[in-house]
C-alpha cells in the first residue's frame, strides 16, 4: 500500500511539473514574436529573414577579420538585400557575381561561406557602391521584437528593452560594496 501511495505522489508531482513547464513554454512563446511565425527574424515584402539566417550570418561574418557586427546590423543590411542590389545597378555597375563574393570571404578566411553570409556580404558591397542610401519607405518591413523595431526614418532595426524591464540605476536597500 505505501508503495502505490508513494507512486501516485511522484505521478502527481511529475504531472504538476510539466503543466508548469507547458504553461511556462507557451507564456515564453508568446513573448517571442507577437504574430511573426516561430523562427521568423523579419518580413519584408512578404520575403522572409530567419532567425536562423541572422545568427548564421553574424557568426561567420564575425570570423572574418573585420569588426564585429550584431544580430541586430546584420538583420538591417539583410533587410536592405533587394533594394541595395537595385540601387548597385541603378548607379550603373555591373551585378557582382556569387562566385566573387565566395572568392572574397574565403580569401578573408571563410571557407565554406553559408548563403545567408553572402546575402550579407552582396548587400554591404552594395551599399558601399551605391551613391545613396535606398529608401524603404515603400516596402512592408516587419521585425521580430526579439530584435527590436524598424526606425524608417534612420534606415535600420533598432534595438527595444521590452516595456517590462527597468534599468536599475543605484544599489538595492542593505546591499554591500
Amino acid at each position: 500500500m505505501r508503495i502505490a501511495a508513494s507512486s501516485l505522489s511522484r505521478a502527481r508531482r511529475s504531472t504538476t511539473a510539466l503543466t508548469a513547464a507547458t504553461v511556462g513554454a507557451l507564456v515564453l512563446s508568446a513573448c517571442s514574436g507577437g504574430g511573426m511565425s516561430s523562427g521568423v527574424a523579419a518580413v519584408v515584402d512578404g520575403n522572409q529573414i530567419t532567425i536562423e539566417q541572422v545568427q548564421e550570418a553574424t557568426e561567420q561574418f564575425n570570423t572574418l577579420p573585420v569588426s564585429p557586427t550584431t544580430p541586430t546590423d546584420v538583420l538591417t543590411l539583410l533587410v536592405y538585400g533587394d533594394l541595395a542590389e537595385e540601387a548597385h545597378r541603378a548607379a550603373g555597375n555591373a551585378p557582382i557575381p556569387d562566385a566573387q563574393l565566395v572568392n572574397d570571404l574565403k580569401g578573408g578566411g571563410l571557407q565554406n561561406p553559408a548563403d545567408s553570409t553572402v546575402d550579407l556580404y552582396r548587400a554591404i558591397n552594395h551599399l558601399q557602391m551605391a551613391q545613396q542610401l535606398p529608401s524603404t519607405e515603400d516596402l512592408d518591413i516587419e521585425i521580430n521584437p526579439r530584435y527590436g523595431e524598424w526606425d524608417g526614418t534612420n534606415g535600420q532595426v533598432v534595438a527595444q528593452a521590452p516595456e517590462w524591464i527597468t534599468e536599475v540605476t543605484g544599489q538595492a536597500d542593505g546591499a554591500q560594496n
